[in-house]
């Protein structure tokens, strides 16, 4: 809204100019023209101005029309506890069969398909699981550098789902990605061309047999930020144009590298790069800045307070946070100084009546970052904010760890920790589940 009133202002302030000297502006431009009479410097600039700035308010409203803005700024002032149950009509809670053959590891993280679930964890290959029942179905390829083997990121697996074509990719060595079928066995592998960013530490979406990454500019420069590889005709296309600065590799100290640090449970490890100039870059790989829902793809960066839609060869603003005095300017993202108040949001899944959103203040103060939940409802507009690490489901005593990922028709869906999830319970444990167990699926529609 400060934006809005300040373009009011402009304009506002530029006719005020020739009021006072008793001129009708639309009149004397007009006039003017036809009797060629523009002879005062002053006043033609200031005509020259006023046509530049109502042409840009007219063109800016256009734009802003376009998406919505999500007030973010001042509801911190009003934390409250969030209840799953304002996320979706159905929750539903699958725990995951425990045998020595399907026992899940540390740092774990889950994928959905129609009818399967996905459990990548610490030194694991990928497990699969029954949607329906939690039984454990098969492993999902192994561990090593064989065929149909996958190696690990920071002793974890990643891999992704392209829940519409129903197919499972694993990232490994090279330019190369197994795929595997939605029973989890093997499909043809991927080799990507070597024009195409190599896939280590990015962000990556298969939607609809289209491989969408996301590269940030850390030591090295790619021109654009986004790029597609059409996996059925090989064609490359590119998007959002890259004018970020590599980072000075002239450190004040060592570099540090956290396998599990932050709140983005998917990424497997966080580069800590402390910069000369009382500067710092926090890298989290694979950091989940893309995403898919409806079959149309989304991103955002980090410090870009846009949610921008990936539309044939266009993006385009679809919603925009309104941080008010805690948002940090993108070229500022670096500066310890003055991020205390700030706000980074971590990352976003969308449902189909919300969008959940992870966001941290103090980021660069690792002891004393604070995490907070949000969810913003795409019907009534509303906004609801935690500061607490975890949601509440009131109706049956749960709760819920941070939602983790999200499929294409807008299920959001995550892990509860066996431990925490029987230390938490105020009433019987109705699933008869024990600290040692596999943890528990949550989806919410």
């Amino acid at each position: 809204m400060e934006y809005f009133y300040y373009k009011y202002y402009k304009i506002i302030l530029f006719l005020s100019l020739f009021i006072f000297q008793g001129l009708n502006p639309m009149e004397y431009i007009f006039t003017a023209l036809h009797n060629h009479t523009l002879f005062n410097i002053s006043l033609m600039i200031k005509i020259i101005l006023l046509i530049l700035l109502i042409t840009n308010f007219a063109c800016s409203e256009s734009v802003e029309s376009n998406y919505e803005m999500i007030h973010l700024g001042n509801i911190l002032t009003q934390v409250e506890e969030l209840s799953v149950r304002d996320m979706g009509e159905l929750i539903n809670y699958i725990p995951l069969e425990t045998t020595n053959e399907s026992l899940i590891g540390k740092r774990a993280y889950v994928r959905v398909l129609k009818d399967k679930i996905l459990v990548g964890s610490f030194q694991q290959p990928i497990k699969m699981f029954d949607k329906k029942t939690g039984k454990f179905i098969r492993m999902v390829g192994a561990i090593g550098q064989g065929a149909n083997e996958y190696t690990l990121q920071d002793e974890i697996p990643v891999f992704w789902t392209d829940d519409v074509q129903e197919t499972i990719y694993v990232q490994t060595e090279g330019s190369n990605v197994l795929c595997f079928d939605v029973d989890g066995n093997p499909l043809s592998n991927i080799c990507l061309p070597d024009d195409f960013p190599s896939l280590t530490a990015v962000s990556q979406i298969t939607t609809e047999n289209k491989l969408y990454i996301y590269k940030q500019t850390l030591f090295t420069k790619e021109d654009y930020k986004i790029y597609m590889y059409d996996l059925l005709n090989g064609q490359i296309k590119k998007y959002f144009s890259n004018s970020d600065e590599i980072i000075s590799t002239d450190f004040s100290q060592m570099p540090l590298i956290i396998s599990g640090y932050g709140s983005i449970p998917i990424s497997p490890s966080c580069h800590i790069f402390s910069l000369k100039g009382n500067k710092m870059v926090l890298f989290h790989t694979e950091n989940p800045c893309l995403w898919t829902f409806n079959r149309e793809v989304y991103f955002k960066e980090n410090f870009n307070d846009t949610i921008y839609q990936i539309k044939g060869d266009k993006i385009n603003p679809v919603f925009v946070f309104d941080l008010g005095n805690r948002h940090c300017s993108y070229e500022d993202r670096f500066n310890i100084e003055g991020s205390q108040n700030k706000i980074s949001i971590d990352y976003i899944l969308e449902g189909k009546k919300v969008l959940f959103f992870v966001f941290r203040t103090n980021y660069y103060h690792l002891q004393e970052s604070k995490t907070y939940l949000g969810v913003y409802n795409k019907h009534d507009k509303s906004i609801q904010v935690t500061d607490k690490p975890y949601m509440i489901d009131a109706k049956n005593s749960f709760i819920i760890e941070p939602l983790q990922t999200a499929t294409s028709d807008g299920q959001l869906v995550g892990l509860i920790d066996a431990s925490s999830f029987t230390g938490n319970m105020n009433m019987e444990n109705i699933l008869g589940l024990s600290e040692e167990d596999n943890p528990i699926v949550v989806i919410v529609e």
